[in-house]
């Protein structure tokens, strides 16, 4: 398997090099977020920060924006597989559905600085008309994540949900977002196992049915 010191044996592509070049701002990106905040980082730090000069940042990235949104999909990504893979462990389809749901109150508490950076960003984003619909995409790209799940646990459950899965998975998607923002505030008012309590409930009343609500003909 090759590793570092192959890459050092032969000269790298230009691909390879604005690879690595693109890596190493994120790197230093996230650690001056991390530390500054959103709106208090700066790219000239950025790029100190990754050993580059501001011209190389933006021949990579169109800005701080366009940072932030890089890294918010290296994490979305990250946190979709995780999820995913806890739902798949469970014997039935409640048992993923609850470890799915314990899985992401368990990330809330790991990535507690990251939460509160997005929740900046968001506020910043959905304010400007440009960013705004950059922000909603990813967030559309969670709920179809978490309606995809849906619609696998009703197929093996056999029924058909009385709404969408789609829409099943935004309003699971916005009670996540919502007991993260509660907990944040007050963590010792939101139980840890809250979130997959609801989830099973909801999912655990589903009763088979000839078709959806969604499905009616629009009058």
């Amino acid at each position: 398997m090759c590793d570092h010191g192959c890459l050092a044996q032969r000269r790298l592509t230009r691909e390879e090099n604005k690879a690595i070049t693109r890596a190493r701002l994120l790197e230093g990106a996230a650690k001056v977020f991390a530390k500054r905040g959103f709106h208090r980082a700066s790219v000239d730090e950025i790029a100190e920060e990754a050993g580059f000069s501001t011209g190389a940042l933006y021949s990579n990235f169109d800005g701080k924006e366009d940072l932030f949104l890089a890294l918010l999909d290296e994490h979305l990504a990250e946190t979709v597989r995780d999820i995913s893979e806890a739902a798949h462990q469970g014997a039935t389809a409640l048992d993923r559905a609850r470890g799915a749901a314990e899985h992401f109150m368990a990330n809330l508490e790991r990535d507690h600085d990251l939460i509160l950076l997005f929740i900046e960003f968001w506020s910043y984003a959905v304010r400007d008309p440009e960013l705004r619909p950059r922000i909603a995409a990813r967030l559309g790209a969670g709920r179809d994540a978490v309606a995809r799940m849906v619609a696998d646990g009703a197929e093996e459950l056999g029924i058909a949900t009385p709404i969408s899965p789609e829409r099943l998975g935004i309003a699971i998607a916005a009670l996540a977002n919502g007991l993260a923002l509660e907990k944040l505030a007050d963590p010792d008012a939101v139980p840890d196992g809250l979130f997959a309590e609801v989830v099973t409930l909801l999912l655990g009343t589903l009763t088979p049915a000839e078709g959806s609500l969604d499905s009616s003909p629009a009058e």
